[in-house]
This record gives structure tokens, sequence and C-alpha cells, in this order.
């Protein structure tokens, strides 16, 4: 009864017979167009009024400004750096679900933006904030300002020169065929100097039929941390002791797990055949 005494008084008029013809979806359209003043007369209610759109701003991520540790509930495991920062890999797993997938510079991550990725934190753009992941998950508290480690003094005043790189494998032997024995002091000084490592030679995924077998290696410096190890040109890394090198998810696993290893054995495919090589590291 409410519905039939409001109708005509809110319903606009009839624009003629034409109208009683018309497509049911033109009728739709004139239902839906209610007259806000004469709802309000009859019912006493202030007419509606329009709600104030604000166009959101747009902010502006700061280059120049320091990281915060990210509320993100994520938790950096590892990383692997490369001399090229879009080589490089990092290993990041979602606390909350216990998965970890690995992730390069421009990935996303729970929406945020991977910037860029260090030996020991990753820089991500949260919503136009700089922050970083670190081994220590995000709880959503207070971001806490990261402070860089001292750097190095600086070389004096007129001297242009970059400072050496640091010598990797001088203390590398080798005691038989296709096997070598490297102290636990130049595992620990390698893992150290990671960047001078990748800069010996390029490393690339190798792939046969479409899919992935391990890594590649070319333009191998002679005096490099590889050639000492017998690594040569061309060589596809496919096995370190029984890990199948076809991802860099098990790349990042294997370094996990370096520094515990006193026996590493490598198996790499060089011209068609398998080579076996073994790598002991006395303690």
């Amino acid at each position: 009864m409410v519905n039939g005494f409001l109708e005509p008084l809110v319903m606009p008029a009839p624009a003629g017979a034409k109208n009683k013809v018309a497509p049911r979806i033109v009728q739709q359209e004139q239902m839906a167009a209610l007259n806000l003043e004469r709802v309000a007369a009859v019912t006493g209610l202030p007419v509606p009024k329009e709600p104030e759109i604000t166009e959101p701003v747009q902010g502006v991520l700061d280059p120049n400004a320091q990281p915060v540790r990210t509320g993100l509930r994520l938790k950096l495991l590892g990383t692997l750096l490369s001399g090229l920062p879009e080589w490089s890999m990092s290993s990041i797993q979602d606390v909350s679900t216990q998965k970890t997938a690995t992730y390069m510079v421009g990935d996303l991550v729970m929406g945020a933006t991977i910037l860029e990725i260090e030996r020991e934190r990753v820089i991500i753009n949260n919503n136009n904030h700089k922050e970083f992941i670190d081994g220590s998950a995000g709880d959503g508290a207070a971001a806490a300002v990261y402070t860089p480690p001292p750097s190095a003094p600086s070389a004096p005043a007129g001297n242009n020169n970059p400072p050496p790189s640091v010598a990797l494998g001088s203390t590398i032997k080798k005691t038989g065929e296709n096997e070598y024995e490297v102290p636990r002091a130049e595992v620990d000084k390698t893992l150290a100097n990671l960047n001078d490592v990748a800069m010996q030679a390029r490393i690339v995924p190798s792939f046969e039929n479409g899919v992935a077998n391990g890594f590649k290696l070319f333009s191998i410096r002679p005096d490099s941390i590889y050639s000492k190890l017998g690594i040569q040109n061309g060589d596809v890394i496919k096995r370190i002791n029984g890990y199948d090198m076809n991802s860099p998810e098990k790349a990042l696993e294997l370094y996990t797990k370096l520094k515990e290893s006193s026996r590493l054995e490598f198996e790499v495919l060089r011209n068609g055949s398998t080579v076996k090589s073994t790598v002991s590291i006395p303690r």
C-alpha cells in the first residue's frame, strides 16, 4: 500500500504514448530516475548531498630517503649477489604461509617492488616508502631505521686508483685428478666476497630441450677461483653434493649450507660428457 501511494509522487510523469511500447530496458532506465526533492517532501528527510570525491594524492618515492624496516611479514633467508645488479637474487619467506620464493630486482613481493638486493637486506618500494627486508620478519610495529655499517677509510686526496680486489683461491691445492683441497678460511673469504667471484666469470642458466639443467660458465678469467678448481669455459654445473642446479632456489639453498660442508662434489657437463670433481674442505 505504501509503494502504491509513493509511486505516483516520486516517479517521473509518463512522456507520452510512446512509453507504452518502449522496450523493457527503457522502462528500467526511467524507474531509476528518482526525483529526490519529491522523496524529501514526502518523507520529511533532507535531500541527500552529492558525496565529495577527493582524488587520492599520489606519493612520490624519495630516492635519497634512508630505508626503514618493513612491517610486511617477510623474512630474508639469503642473497646471491652478482656484479650486475639485475642478476642478483634473493630468497624471501612469507612467514605467514611459510612459503619461500626467489626474487630479483623489479619483482613484486606482497605488492612491494624490489629496488636493490644487498648482502644482508633487500630494499623495496612499499606504497612509495623505502623499506628493507632482513633476517627479522616484520610485525607491523614502528619501522626501525637502518644504520649502515662503517665504511672503509677513504683514499688519500689525489689517489683515484680503485682499491685492489681480494685475491681469491690463492690457497687452493690440486691433490689429484679432479680433486682439490680448499682451506676453510679460503671458503669463508670467498663467501664474504661474492661480488669479486661474480666478476671472474659470466654465469647464465643452461637449458636442454627447453628444460633447465644447470648453470653455464664462460669468459672465465685465467687467475679466477673457477679456473683454479678446474672449471673450463663452456662447462655446465649440473649438480653439487647431489643438488640439481636447475633453479635459483637450489643455488640459494646450497649457498646456505656451504659453510657447514666439509666436502663438495661437482658434477659438470663438458663437451657432452660428465666430469666429476671433488673439493675437500678441512676444518
